[in-house]
C-alpha cells in the first residue's frame, strides 16, 4: 500500500520527562484478502505457460529441415552426376582437338593472324559441386514452460493440485525488438591546464533500441467457466533500452544485451500477472513496510510505552509464520497504548502523552487495526485526527491510512467478512 511509503518524521518533543518520539522501520507479511473471491473458495489450482508463437516457431523449423534436406539431396545428385559431366567434356573436348589437328597450318596461321580468331579448342569447365547453406529462420524463444509456472505462477491460499482446481493459464506472444541504433550526443566538458580552463565539445555514443513481451492469463474454473482474464495493455508497449554513454563508438553486436532485456521483460511481466491474479483472487502473502513508534526518556516514565513497542514488534513479525500468537501480540500492545492514551493531553506540552506522543500511539494502533482488520476500532481514531492539528506530513499519512482501510473494507464485505 502507498501507505507504507509515508514514514513520519515526527519532530522531538522536548517536556519534563525529557522524551522524545523516535520510529522505528518495521517489514512484516499480512494475507491480503481477494477484491473478488472465488465462491465457492476452492482449495487447488493448475499453472501452466504456453506460447502462442510455437505452432510458427515448428513450421519454421519442419520447413528449414526439409530445406537442408533437398539441398543434401541436390548435392548428392550433383556429386553422383559429376563423373558423367567431366566425361562429357573430356569426349568434347577430345572431338574439337582432333578436328583442329586436322586442319592445315595455313588455316590455322590465317585464323590467328589474319581473322584474330584462336580457335584453338578449350576444354569446358566443370564445378565441383557444393551443398547449399539453409540459413536457420529465426523463431522466437522457446522456454521450460512447465519451469516457468512452478517458478512465477501461484495462487496464494490454494495448494497446487488436479482435482477440481483452478486451471491458471498465461499465454505467451513472444519478445520483439526493433532494430539497435547509435544515437549521439554531443556535450560540453571543461578540462583545466595551468589553470586555464577550456570548453570543448565532446560526442558520446550509445546504443537504443526497443522492446515489449505481450502476454495474456485466463483463469477458469474446474468445468472451464472464466473467472479472471486479461491482456495487460502494458506489455503491449514498447520500453526504451539505453546503454551507457562511451566516447568510442559501440558494437552493434547486441544479442546478449537483446538476451539480458528479453529474459528481464519475461520475468516482470510474469510477476505483474501474478499479482492481478493474486490480488483478485487470492490470498496474497504481501510485504508492509512502516514506522513503529516508541518514546525515548531519561527516566522510566515511558516503559510501559517501551513495553508496547517490544510487544507490537515481536506481533507484527510473527504474522507471518503464526497468525495466532502475533495477533495476540499485537493486542497486548494495543491494551498498553490505549491505556496511554487515557493520560493524552494534547493541549499541555508538560503532559507524559502529549501531542506529539499521542500522534504516535494513533499511527502505531492505525497499523495494528489494519494488520487485525479491525477497521471499526480504526475509524475511530481516523475521525479524532480528522479534527486535531497535525502537520501537512501527519495528514498525508493519514489520508493514506484512510485510503487502505477503505480497500480493506471493501475486499472484507466481498469476503463475507
Amino acid at each position: 500500500m502507498k501507505k507504507s511509503t509515508l514514514f513520519v518524521a515526527l519532530a522531538l518533543a522536548f517536556n519534563s520527562f525529557a522524551q522524545s518520539v523516535k520510529g522505528e522501520q518495521i517489514t512484516y507479511t499480512y494475507v491480503k484478502l481477494p477484491s473478488n473471491p472465488v465462491q465457492p473458495k476452492p482449495t487447488a489450482y493448475t499453472a501452466t505457460v504456453t506460447a502462442a508463437y510455437e505452432v510458427e516457431n515448428q513450421k519454421l523449423m519442419a520447413q528449414y529441415e526439409a530445406d537442408k534436406a533437398q539441398a543434401e539431396a541436390d548435392y548428392q545428385r550433383d556429386m553422383a552426376d559429376l563423373p558423367n559431366k567431366q566425361k562429357a567434356a573430356d569426349d568434347k573436348f577430345e572431338r574439337e582437338m582432333k578436328a583442329w589437328n586436322e586442319k592445315s597450318t595455313a588455316s590455322k596461321i590465317i585464323e590467328k593472324q589474319v581473322l584474330n580468331e584462336n580457335n584453338k579448342p578449350v576444354k569446358d569447365y566443370v564445378a565441383q559441386p557444393y551443398r547449399r547453406t539453409v540459413p536457420m529462420p529465426v523463431m522466437k524463444t522457446s522456454y521450460d514452460y512447465n519451469s516457468l509456472a512452478s517458478t512465477y505462477l501461484f495462487i496464494d491460499g490454494l495448494q497446487k493440485g488436479a482435482a477440481n482446481a483452478l486451471n491458471y493459464t498465461v499465454t505467451l506472444q513472444g519478445f520483439e525488438a526493433t532494430p539497435a541504433k547509435i544515437v549521439t550526443e554531443v556535450k560540453d566538458e571543461v578540462s583545466r591546464k595551468d589553470g586555464v580552463s577550456t570548453t570543448i565539445k565532446v560526442t558520446y555514443y550509445h546504443i537504443e533500441f526497443t522492446y515489449r513481451h505481450p502476454m495474456s492469463f485466463r483463469v477458469t474454473n474446474a468445468i472451464n467457466q472464466e473467472i479472471y482474464a486479461a491482456a495487460p495493455a502494458e506489455f503491449t508497449e514498447f520500453k526504451l533500452y539505453k546503454g551507457t554513454a562511451t566516447k568510442t563508438q559501440p558494437s552493434m553486436d547486441v544479442s546478449a544485451v537483446l538476451k539480458q532485456m528479453e529474459d528481464k521483460c519475461l520475468q516482470d511481466n510474469l510477476k505483474v500477472i501474478n499479482h492481478m491474479v493474486n490480488d483478485r483472487i487470492g490470498y496474497e502473502r504481501t510485504e508492509e513496510t512502516f514506522e513503529l513508534n516508541f518514546v525515548k526518556s531519561k527516566n522510566e516514565s515511558h516503559n510501559d510505552l517501551l513495553d508496547a513497542f517490544n510487544a507490537a514488534n515481536l506481533g507484527f513479525k510473527m504474522l507471518g509464520t503464526n497468525e495466532a500468537q502475533g495477533a495476540m501480540k499485537l493486542n497486548e500492545a494495543i491494551g498498553i497504548w490505549n491505556k496511554a492514551l487515557e493520560e493524552s493531553d494534547i493541549d499541555n506540552k508538560k503532559a507524559r502523552i502529549d501531542k506529539d506522543i499521542t500522534v504516535a500511539i494513533y499511527f502505531n494502533l492505525l497499523e495494528a487495526y489494519f494488520a487485525l482488520r479491525n477497521t471499526a476500532a480504526a475509524d475511530e481514531i481516523l475521525k479524532t485526527m480528522g479534527r486535531m492539528d497535525i502537520s501537512n506530513r501527519e495528514k498525508k499519512q493519514r489520508e493514506a491510512y484512510e485510503q487502505a482501510f477503505i480497500d480493506l473494507k471493501l475486499r472484507m464485505a466481498a469476503n463475507g467478512l
